[in-house]
């Protein structure tokens, strides 16, 4: 091949800043490179070692023997420089070898020269090494040096980038099951600990340096549910354990065993996660709504009795002692027990409220303390925890406590007293702290005289009584009350009352409210649903409010008023069950019981 003389051509550099850039980006193989070629030169072998990136700039040389022609920063693109071998080697993706008067320039033509391309973990080519040197020095085996050298420069390229990104998805884990508030256990096919995080040895209480490397029997003092996994090689997912520790009495988990195979299906260990039932509790109680919303700013009201409920009420927050609400339906009881939760010591715990008047008898018990897998026919498989577990840590409200059967109310009070459940089925007993609020609209005193009710339990829950009056004994707070809940349905229901007239007030003040503060806040809602003025008027009351408070008029019995109330909420929601009782503020069990009792049909 004829020799192109060098005035065709030219050298091209690129900037000594943009050198340092990319010099910076390929800092790894340029490391890589010097540390192979250290001891190459000091046996001073007559060689120019060139490294190039994949845009042909020169990065990189080394070696004894410097070639005349390259420079660090020159560009080796053909068009510059011509046919070399190091933009050869990439362009065709293989070892090329040029000699003397094979290269383009005649500046070259004394050099023989061979290059070979990079490759990253893809197979991109990303660069290429390169040796040159004078005819006399350059070896017959230069091929297979720089096709060596290209395939060691890339072996130790790509495990550096492979540790990297081990070492990251590493720190990865380790940030995720250290972030964890559940225990996480790594045990090998011998069951020996690769791994706890920082919860898992607060749970169990152990030294994370001590545990690594010993078998998982070694580190507490029980034995460790998890063997079995190891025997069935089966793992399980949110399973339920208690576990008796000799030293920390019974330990409650939730836990999920996932079994680790190799890349031939062969068992080779287990990951363990756990988390403390209390956790678990927290987030289902959390999850369904298990917690207080009303305060006592919420309770509205200036009458003396009210104002002395409230007082009593303050009082009880700050005990941990049994309390018995009484009043009749509508006046506010849930309401006061939210608000004595709220605040107490207790108020970051749950609220569990059950109704022992909506409780099929026969499933009263699994309701309360819960069931074991197969305790009964139609229990879950997975068994189920009852409201005093759910409750631990915080408050249960029993509402309706007349309607508990007497068979259970000697298993509560039992409970009471030794502050323990066993679920039904099961054997081993279960630590609460549950602090008791109870409610009832009856004369509890009288269902003990006729023994309905456990004098005992009676005592038990009656340790602060607090006595809701009815609305038509505190008729002075009607007003308040009016404002109150026409500010709350304004918001609620996108409206813009302004307020409630005369018209509108006398002949609530006049109604006596059997179904007291539950019922003036339906009236209110459905008046401010129906107005399309600012002011409420008499025109917005319903019929039978206008109608009873006529002294001439016969004044109808609460059923009666129920009853009427009842129809008319079930017409204005066409017979939706689910929303007739939102409005009415029961459970839809009671709206069902009340069809039945009125034979009301649709």
């Amino acid at each position: 091949m004829s020799v192109v003389k060098a005035r065709a051509f030219r050298k091209v550099f690129i900037s000594p800043e943009k050198l340092e850039e990319r010099k910076s980006q390929n800092a790894n193989l340029i490391s890589i490179i010097e540390t192979l070629f250290n001891e190459f030169n000091v046996r001073e072998n007559p060689f120019t070692v060139s490294f190039t990136d994949i845009d042909r700039v020169v990065l990189l040389l080394t070696g004894k023997k410097r070639d005349p022609f390259l420079e660090e920063g020159l560009v080796l693109k053909e068009e510059f420089v011509g046919k070399t071998a190091i933009n050869q080697s990439m362009k065709l993706g293989h070892t090329v070898v040029l000699r003397g008067e094979e290269h383009t320039l005649h500046a070259l033509k004394d050099w023989y020269c061979a290059a070979a391309p990079i490759r990253d973990l893809k197979g991109k080519i990303i660069g290429s090494i390169g040796i040159s040197t004078t005819e006399e020095n350059f070896p017959d085996y230069a091929h297979g040096i720089v096709s060596s050298l290209a395939r060691a420069i890339e072996n130790e390229n790509n495990l550096r980038i492979a540790l990297e990104e081990v070492e990251v998805s590493r720190k990865y884990l380790e940030i995720i099951s250290e972030a964890s508030k559940d225990g996480v256990l790594c045990l090998d096919a011998n069951g020996k600990i690769l791994y706890i995080n920082e919860a898992g040895t607060r749970i169990l209480k152990i030294d994370r340096e001590k545990a690594i490397g010993r078998h998982v029997t070694d580190i507490v003092d029980f034995t460790p549910v998890i063997l079995n996994v190891f025997k069935t090689h089966k793992g399980y997912v949110d399973k339920e354990f208690i576990i008796e520790s000799p030293s920390r009495g019974l330990l409650h988990f939730i836990k999920t065993a996932v079994v680790v195979r190799d890349k031939d299906g062969n068992f080779s260990g287990v990951v363990d996660f756990f988390r403390e039932i209390n956790r678990v509790r927290n987030f289902v109680t959390s999850y369904i709504g298990a917690e207080a919303k009303f305060t006592f700013d919420d309770i509205i009201g200036e009458n003396p009795r009210i104002k002395e409920a409230i007082k009593i009420a303050k009082i009880a927050a700050r005990s941990n002692s049994s309390v018995l609400i009484t009043g009749e339906t509508g006046t506010g009881k849930e309401m006061f027990a939210q608000a004595i939760h709220f605040e107490s010591d207790r108020s970051n715990g749950p609220f569990v409220a059950i109704n022992c008047g909506a409780i099929p008898r026969d499933l009263a018990e699994s309701e309360f303390f819960g069931y074991e897998p197969g305790a009964f026919t139609g229990a879950s498989k997975k068994g189920r925890p009852g409201k005093f577990e759910l409750a631990d840590g915080g408050t249960l409200f029993l509402d309706e406590i007349e309607e508990l059967p007497l068979s259970l109310q000697a298993k509560l009070l039992r409970t009471l007293q030794d502050k323990v459940v066993t679920r039904v089925g099961g054997t081993k007993s279960l630590k609460v702290d549950v602090r008791i609020i109870t409610a009832s609209n009856r004369d509890l005193v009288d269902l003990v005289n006729r023994g309905d009710f456990r004098k005992d339990l009676y005592y038990r829950l009656n340790i602060i009584h607090i006595e809701i009056p009815p609305l038509r004994e505190r008729k002075d707070d009607i007003p308040l009350l009016v404002s109150h809940f026409i500010h709350k349905y304004n918001v609620s229901l996108g409206k813009n009352i302004k307020k409630a007239d005369k018209s509108f007030l006398k002949p609530l003040v006049q109604y006596d409210f059997p179904g007291n503060v539950r019922e003036l806040e339906n009236i209110v809602e459905r008046a401010v649903n129906i107005a399309e003025t600012p002011v409420l008027t008499a025109e917005h009351l319903p019929p039978y409010v206008l109608n009873t408070h006529s002294r001439n008029e016969p004044v109808k019995t609460f059923d009666e008023i129920r009853k009427e109330l009842l129809e008319e909420t079930l017409k204005s929601t066409n017979f939706n069950i689910s929303e007739t009782a939102r409005r009415l503020h029961i459970s839809r069990p009671t709206v069902y019981k009340l069809l039945k009792k009125y034979g009301l049909k649709k």
